[in-house]
């Protein structure tokens, strides 16, 4: 037999309609002959089906893998908690170095939507229809509902807890010091601070929560003090009363020398200081032509009169160096008006040690001595126009309470 194009074309527009499904062509056939056979025992036996689940999720819902069918909705929510209860409670490590931090996602407040999702389930139940709990009760068809749970990590929690790890690890960094309150000097040590990355570890601790990652290696940032310990490779102490110079290199003392320091009246001032500048045979300059030093020289040039010596190494305390004196006798004592005296030679090897910049550290340390039987006038006063000498003690004790520079200044080789 042949078919023409026309006969062709309406064979296809008539399968171009749909046609019901196979299976519940039969559905619909065997429920019908059921009707025909006994309609009054199908009703009844579907009426009781319908009884035993009232209340209870129909056979075949799927909650997170887990069969919740026959279910109330207090029994589902329980048993789906429970199935995502491993996801919930499992255990992230954060380290750090040797340290370890455990959290779970239910710490940080993750949240499902079970409840939400049981719901669902359970009126999908009550919306089945009779014919469809017809075919579930004669056919073994079952409630098409099969559902995932979402969990939701909350932003705020995970970072409040890598605020938390990071207020424990975070520290500054701590700055070698001089300390001198015993009298001596000591070294304290410097030491490194720390800095958690606090948006790379939320970063990291999110993934984890999201992907099922159990541990997470915090990124931290080493922070290096400024000030260590080899900026004080060289350190000098004065201790005024028992009148010795020290000097310290790293950390240890290697020299010392007897000094002359500040009468009570003019005390050498204490605290710490440092080297501001290195004169090499200097000229003083008188610091007071108006006033004290009015019948005095305008200066004295490098010398043996020169008050200063054959050295003066400037302190960062205004008017203060130590310097060379040809009157050794004052050393050991509380002779001068404020600077600190050495013979010349000792002036010469300290002058040759040292650098600009090196901390000087003063300190009182016994009982003064002071080298005059009666303590001068602190204000240096000519007793008349023809004196060339305050009423003080001659020596150097002008040149140093007025704090006289000038000269030849600037670096070692003068």
């Amino acid at each position: 037999m042949s078919f023409s194009d026309e006969d062709t074309t309406n064979i296809e527009r008539r399968r171009r309609f749909p046609r019901p499904g196979r299976r519940f062509a039969i559905a619909v056939t065997v429920v019908f002959a059921l009707l025909l056979l006994g309609g009054a025992g199908v009703s009844y036996a579907t009426m009781r089906y319908s009884q035993d689940y009232e209340g209870r999720i129909l056979p075949g819902g799927t909650i997170a893998g887990m069969p919740v069918g026959g279910m109330t909705q207090a029994e589902a929510l329980e048993a789906v908690q429970t199935a995502i209860g491993p996801q919930l409670n499992r255990a992230i490590d954060l380290s750090w170095r040797n340290k370890t931090w455990t959290v779970t996602p239910k710490e940080l407040g993750a949240k499902s939507n079970a409840a939400r999702v049981v719901k669902a389930a359970f009126a999908a139940s009550n919306d089945t229809t009779f014919l469809e709990k017809i075919q579930m009760r004669f056919l073994d068809e079952e409630l098409d509902f099969n559902r995932k749970v979402a969990i939701t990590y909350p932003e705020q929690g995970a970072r409040g807890f890598v605020e938390g790890i990071a207020g424990s690890i975070d520290k500054e960094p701590v700055e070698a010091a001089i300390d001198y309150s015993s009298g001596w000097v000591e070294i304290s040590r410097s030491k490194t601070g720390y800095e958690v990355q606090v948006e790379r570890s939320h970063r990291a601790l999110m993934n984890a929560l999201r992907n099922d990652v159990d541990e997470v290696a915090l990124p931290v940032d080493e922070v290096e003090p400024e000030v260590t310990e080899d900026e004080f490779d060289q350190i000098l102490l004065v201790r005024i009363g028992e009148n010795k110079l020290y000097l310290y290199e790293d950390g240890a003392i290697q020299r010392e020398w007897t000094v002359a320091t500040g009468q009570p009246e003019y005390m050498t001032p204490t605290g710490l200081y440092e080297v501001t500048e290195l004169r090499y045979e200097p000229t003083w300059v008188n610091p007071a032509p108006d006033t004290w030093g009015a019948n005095m020289p305008e200066s004295i040039p490098p010398g043996p009169n020169n008050p200063l010596g054959v050295r003066a190494i400037n302190w960062s305390a205004p008017a203060i160096r130590f310097h060379g004196t040809a009157a050794e006798y004052s050393l050991g004592y509380n002779a001068s008006h404020g600077c600190v005296r050495m013979s010349n030679s000792d002036v010469i090897e300290l002058y040759d040690l040292v650098e600009v910049g090196t901390p000087i550290v003063s300190v009182i340390a016994g009982e003064l001595k002071p080298l005059y039987a009666a303590a001068p006038d602190p204000t240096p006063k000519p007793t008349n126009k023809d004196d060339k000498k305050p009423s003080t003690e001659p020596d150097d004790a002008t040149a140093e309470s007025g704090g006289g520079g000038g000269g030849n200044s600037g670096g070692k080789d003068g």
